[in-house]
């Protein structure tokens, strides 16, 4: 083997020991690597993400942000008994500026006589629910959700039939329009909005 191919052989078996002590003390070395993964699914787990953003905030008065999914599950696992509308299964994504609930939700909430008469006798007991709209703040720890456009069970739902639903929910509630739904704000959080397709908190 010439001096030339032994070098070689030198330097290869050297940057391979680098990238293997690279591998292995990864999780001391700044890098991408290093960042968490986001959460792909509600769960517990994404509940925890949350919490601990939040304590962040609380703590250091740091803006967070929170994932559509981190935010649905802190809704299911840690505010279900102050969920307003009492939605089952409740999915919030943050698409732009848009918020987009999901979830399933009694044909009993729902006046089924402003539903077409076609479609009456075919809506379960139970059914699919989804709201669109926009995010303001109203108040410091509150929030409303601005509903543009409502379904159930797949159907439309027209202003007519929502907004009396909504009314009902909020009714006593000072600053909140027809066609808002109001809600709390995670503990700590003064205001929020939505931006980039995340929930923005700020202490």
């Amino acid at each position: 083997m010439t001096r030339g191919a032994v070098r070689t052989v030198v330097v290869l078996a050297g940057l391979a020991v680098l990238a293997g002590g690279a591998w292995y003390f990864r999780g001391l070395i700044p890098g991408p690597w290093n960042r968490a993964q986001p959460h792909t699914e509600i769960s517990e787990e994404a509940a925890l993400s949350a919490d601990e953003k939040l304590a962040r905030m609380r703590q250091d008065g740091d803006t967070v942000r929170l994932t559509g999914v981190e935010f649905s599950s802190y809704v299911r696992y840690r505010m279900a008994e102050r969920f307003a509308l009492d939605v089952e299964s409740p999915v919030v994504t943050f698409e732009g500026q848009t918020v987009r609930l999901d979830g399933r939700l009694p044909k009993e909430r729902i006046p089924v006589a402003h539903l077409p008469r076609s479609a009456r006798s075919f809506v379960p007991d139970t059914a699919d629910v989804a709201v669109s709209g926009s995010l303001r703040t109203v108040a410091p720890g509150r929030a409303a959700l601005r509903i543009v456009s409502a379904s159930f069970a797949r159907i439309p739902l027209g202003r007519d039939v929502y907004v009396p639903l909504l009314d009902r929910a909020t009714a006593d509630e000072p600053g909140i329009r027809e066609d808002e739904l109001a809600f709390q704000l995670p503990p700590g959080a003064a205001s929020a909005r939505v931006e980039s397709g995340e929930l923005v908190l700020h202490p």
